[in-house]
């Protein structure tokens, strides 16, 4: 259970950090709250789920699905622009 709550961590603190962490245990483990003999147990049983690209740790599954949400959020965003513009710009309210 522990190796798995530092997994569920690091991928909350990766999501809120743009899906990536640092390649640097020691910040990592400032950013998930774990002690150096949690780490110690539990990264080798967590390293096979992370890789490293340049100087960061990626889950390659999260980087997937941040890119899609990223991706849904601009186009979800984009469109509720254009909405209110046409309902507010087009001319209907005088307000």
């Amino acid at each position: 259970m522990e190796a798995r709550g530092m997994y569920r961590e690091m991928l909350t603190q990766a999501w809120r950090r743009g899906a990536s962490l640092p390649n640097d245990p020691e910040a990592i483990q400032r950013a998930i709250g774990a002690t150096p003999a949690e780490w110690r147990r539990s990264w080798p049983k967590v390293r096979k789920f992370w890789r490293v690209d340049g100087d960061q740790l990626v889950n390659d599954t999260q980087v997937m699905i941040y890119r899609r949400s990223m991706e849904l959020a601009k186009f979800y965003k984009e469109r509720a622009t254009k909405a209110a513009k046409g309902r507010w710009n087009g001319g209907r309210h005088n307000a």
